[in-house]
């Protein structure tokens, strides 16, 4: 049996730094370090190996530098390793690495191909499910367990409500999450095997090729202004932030101009797909067709003309289906979520179609009769402005990105009922255990590495008393304080209360991109220069666990 890992090199996102005049990433003296998720999905292939004696590649495309994390990898217990090096290469966006990638796997042919479930400069999570695709391989995203059984594997998958457990049939591809395992040391004095090199001649496809070009970019701005305020002044914001909204004034759909179509996904949430409708309202010009998988009773007032309600669909038949509307209809554009399902959809349809994708959007706007996407890069500090070469142009966009303005009185549904994939079956289906509330309420508390664990229980019964809801930073995730699903940040979700409080948060960029929309935040932290208190409209320095104390005594009077 073989195993190819699939691994990158990335630069520390901290120390990336843009000019503004030139308009160019700055990366000299940036260290280059081993894609922590890669490094999780190597060691998932050596143990696999140690288990079942499988033969085991690692492989990357980058220069010649890449080729400290393939002896890294070989260090760690992977048997050869191939760099694919050429000039050719360059400027590949993901669709062309994508099949780079997968013109490897053909001729190597192996039974498993692993990797990280994202890299940490991109963290598009776009390559896996294109690469699977294109490969002719059964793909399942965010995996945290791997067992070898005959003709087939059984994986644990992490998933936004839950752990999903299925048997999935050769040869399949798995990106694996952080949770799968911890990575082993690297024995600096190990034996290490050759570099294979591999150029352009075992693959048609280059740089030139890619569907979708950068055509600017900037650092973020920050339009807040901080004020350090008092307690007492906190409970005041509070209160007022806490206070129930009048429902805002939504402008009616209007019937469609033309019969050009605009193609929404709905995939699991229904907030999300309710903003995506919107923001193609908003948009105009087109008739609007929404395909989901959610019940439509959970969509009222969805603004589109059309909704197809996909019954009984997995990842899979979902993805054809959707392939195949878009072969025979004049459709020019597509939104679809990046949740985890969208991402593995909308890469699944961009890579059978062969479609210029651009993921995890923070905005879109519209210029020529083409989308202009906006995607945040290197931790979220910078955003790239994208174009697509191909049509339709699709791209999937975060959730509390877009402001829902728009919805309809009514909007034709038809129901098509689907086969699951049969290279596909579900063992168990775990729901979370939690009790936290969703991120959706006018007041949310975020949890930093600043706050002591001990105070969390006591944050969680405050959010309760005032019908606030928690969440956390990705670090206090990666330590299990905080279920994963409640991540907030550019690879958790984004939010937009009334009121965000963080706590003991330093102030990242990876989490700024999602706090972006909240109304107005406010920051404790007992560090007078901590980052967050340039992008927060309040701030008390202030040790977290007194202020933690101090607001649990006040709602518990």
């Amino acid at each position: 049996m073989k195993i190819i890992v699939l691994v990158k090199q990335v630069p520390d996102v901290n120390a990336i730094r843009f000019d503004e005049k030139t308009k160019r990433i700055i990366r000299a003296g940036v260290k280059l370090s081993f894609n922590s998720y890669d490094k999780k999905a190597v060691e998932a292939a050596v143990r696999l190996s140690e288990k079942y004696k499988c033969e085991t590649y690692v492989v990357s495309m980058g220069p010649g530098d890449a080729r400290d994390v393939l002896n890294d990898s070989m260090k760690m217990g992977i048997n050869h390793a191939i760099l694919l090096n050429d000039p050719n290469f360059a400027g590949s966006d993901t669709y062309v690495t994508s099949r780079i990638l997968s013109s490897l796997i053909m001729h190597i042919s192996p039974d498993i191909v692993l990797s990280g479930k994202s890299s940490l400069d991109g963290e598009t999570s776009q390559v896996p499910p294109e690469t699977a695709e294109m490969a002719g391989y059964n793909f399942v995203s965010n995996v945290s367990s791997i067992e070898i059984a005959e003709n087939r594997v059984i994986v644990a998958r992490d998933e936004d409500n839950g752990i999903r457990k299925l048997e999935v049939s050769f040869p399949v591809f798995l990106s694996v999450s952080e949770k799968i395992n911890r990575a082993r040391q690297i024995d600096p004095s190990a034996k290490v095997e050759n570099i294979d090199i591999y150029d352009s001649r075992f693959t048609a496809w280059k740089g030139s090729d890619s569907p979708t070009s950068v055509v600017d970019t900037f650092s973020m701005a920050n339009t807040r202004n901080n004020k350090f305020i008092t307690f007492q002044e906190f409970l005041g914001i509070l209160n007022s932030s806490g206070e129930v909204k009048q429902d805002p004034d939504y402008k009616i759909l209007d019937d469609p101009a033309t019969e050009e179509i605009f193609l929404g996904l709905a995939v699991d949430d229904p907030g999300t797909s309710l903003e995506i409708s919107s923001k193609i309202a908003e948009i105009g010009g087109h008739r609007i067709v929404v395909i989901g998988n959610i019940n439509p009773s959970r969509l009222n007032g969805m603004a589109c003309h059309k909704y197809i309600y996909l019954d009984n669909s997995d990842y899979v038949s979902f993805s054809e289906y959707v392939a195949e509307f878009i072969r025979k209809n004049k459709v020019r554009h597509v939104l679809a979520p990046s949740n985890l399902n969208g991402r593995d959809i909308s890469s699944h349809i961009a890579a059978s179609i062969g479609l210029g994708l651009t993921a995890d959007c923070v905005d879109i706007k519209f210029e020529s009769g083409k989308m202009v996407q906006y995607k945040p890069s290197f931790g979220g500090g910078i955003i790239a402005v994208i174009k697509s070469k191909t049509e339709p142009d699709m791209a999937t966009v975060r959730k509390g990105m877009f402001p829902i303005k728009f919805r309809s009185k009514s909007y034709d549904v038809q129901t098509v009922n689907l086969e699951k994939n049969e290279n596909f079956h579900e063992i168990d289906n775990t729901p979370i255990d939690s009790n936290l509330h969703p991120l959706d309420t006018p007041v949310i508390f975020g949890i930093g590495t600043g706050v002591h664990a001990e105070d969390i229980p006591h944050i969680l019964e405050i959010a309760e008393k005032i019908n606030a809801s928690v969440g956390a930073t990705r670090r206090v995730v990666d330590m299990g304080r905080i279920p994963r699903q409640f991540q907030i940040g550019l690879t958790g979700m984004s939010i937009s209360p009334s009121l965000y409080v963080a706590l003991g948060i330093s102030g990242s960029d990876n989490h700024i991109v999602g706090i972006r929309y909240a109304g107005k935040v406010m920051a404790v932290n007992n560090n007078p220069d901590a980052d967050i208190f340039k992008h927060s409209d309040f701030g008390m320095i202030m040790d977290t666990h007194e202020f933690i104390e101090n607001l649990y005594t006040f709602v518990n009077k």
